[in-house]
């Protein structure tokens, strides 16, 4: 063994020889291998740390680089993911109460301005409409009877004992047609205070259902209202029974006054200016039982639940078999019409304006972008609208940033888009460098 390596340690000698030695003098003291082994190479130890300096420089610079283009491209932009697409919400309620006998949509239908929502049983309100178009035909026969005692009485003022009789006549009718009246107007007051009875029912029933929290407090403020008008109509029935029995007084001493003025053939003047005065009172009532005709009809016609402008009918609460209060809401339309609301920084809002272009993004359409334009900013932070603002006096203040809502109008929206309120947006708008 020892040999071996004596006669390779030879012949490594022979192939490497030492610097300024030769093989030829046979005076090589040390082999390459052993050069090797005792003098190993020399790593300079600045090298490593050369190159890791400058890969740190490298990527500093890649992002000093980085960010300067993205300040660059971004200048005069203000940004913010704090947006929405937002509709003016309409809520539709009920003009008038009553049973709803028929619903004509769905939840989330498409309508169309005038279409019938719902519909509320309108036989009461038939009834009451009649009722008012007899009422006028009422006014207008009584009219026609004043105006012809209005001829009737300048007749009688032409003379004698003709003129006396005839306005006896007349007097007489009109005796007729104020009992008529009186008669009437006291069949209007018993009617009166039956509506007044069931009122007092009904709002007594409110309180005790208010009580015990079953029905909202619009439930019994409409109560309420209702009573309230009812007391109103037993006054003014009251009021009108007492008037026809002035009025029927007022004949029946006419026809009094007419015997004597038949007896005496005195002047008939006053006669003529009586006459005159009805007939104007008889033609003021055909104007309130006209109006009375209007109201109900206009009332008859609130039975039908119309939707006030094209949209989506959403959040339906009614539906048929369900009594409905006056004002009570039935569905919220969402308008077709919609826009973007994004609340900037106040930091942000300094250089805005209404005309700017603003690029919108909605989460809905991913990789899609859209046009606007501002179209307003509001008149003051989200925080100085809200049901508790803020009071900046209290001691404890705290500087937080504000957010102003910016209304942003689509230009060109696209018609396969269906834009719905509520979906999550991210708007860009150029403020200028």
């Amino acid at each position: 063994m020892e040999a071996d390596i004596q006669k390779s340690e030879h012949a490594v000698s022979k192939s490497f020889p030492a610097d300024g030695e030769g093989t030829a003098n046979g005076k090589n003291t040390r082999s390459a291998a052993a050069v090797a082994v005792a003098d190993p190479p020399k790593v300079k130890s600045g090298g490593g740390a050369r190159r890791g300096y400058m890969i740190v420089g490298g990527i500093s610079l890649a992002l000093l680089v980085g960010i300067g283009g993205y300040v660059y491209l971004t200048a005069g932009e203000e940004s913010t993911d704090d947006a929405q697409v937002s509709a003016d919400l309409v809520p539709v309620g009920t003009r008038v109460s009553g049973l709803i006998v028929k619903v004509n949509i769905k939840e989330n239908q498409l309508v169309k301005k005038g279409d019938v929502l719902a519909e509320i049983d309108d036989a009461d309100y038939k009834a009451r409409q009649e009722e008012a178009a007899a009422g006028v035909k009422t006014a207008q026969a009584q009219a026609a009877a004043a105006d012809a005692q209005v001829q009737v009485v300048e007749a009688t003022s032409k003379g004698g004992l003709a003129t006396a009789r005839a306005m006896v006549s007349g007097s007489s009718v009109g005796v007729t047609s104020a009992h008529a009246q009186a008669e009437s107007a006291r069949a209007a007051l018993t009617r009166a205070q039956v509506d007044l009875k069931k009122a007092e029912l009904d709002l007594n029933r409110a309180k005790e259902l208010r009580t015990a929290n079953a029905i909202p407090s619009q439930g019994l403020d409409n109560a309420q209202a209702i009573y309230d008008v009812a007391q109103a109509a037993v006054a003014q029935a009251k009021a009108q029974v007492a008037l026809a029995d002035e009025t029927r007084n007022a004949a029946l001493a006419q026809v009094s006054e007419a015997q004597g003025r038949l007896s005496q053939s005195a002047p008939v003047d006053a006669e003529i200016a009586t006459a005159h005065a009805q007939a104007d009172l008889a033609h003021a009532r055909v104007e309130s039982a006209k109006a009375t005709l209007d109201l109900a009809t206009l009332q008859l016609s609130y039975t039908k639940i119309l939707a006030p402008a094209d949209g989506l009918a959403s959040r339906l609460t009614v539906h048929p078999g369900q009594m409905v209060n006056v004002s009570q809401p039935v569905i919220q339309l969402v308008p077709v019409a919609t826009y973007v609301t994004a609340n900037f920084k106040e930091t942000q809002v300094g250089k805005m304006h209404a005309g700017q272009k603003a690029e919108i993004e909605i989460d809905t359409f991913p990789g899609r972008k859209f046009e606007g334009t501002i179209e307003s900013l509001s008149g003051g932070t989200g925080a100085s609208f809200s049901l508790l603002p803020a009071d900046n006096a209290t001691g404890n203040f705290v500087k937080v940033v504000q957010r102003v809502p910016v209304r942003i109008a689509w230009a060109n929206l696209p018609q396969d888009v269906a834009m719905r309120a509520g979906l999550s947006a991210d708007v860009t708008v150029e403020v200028g460098k």
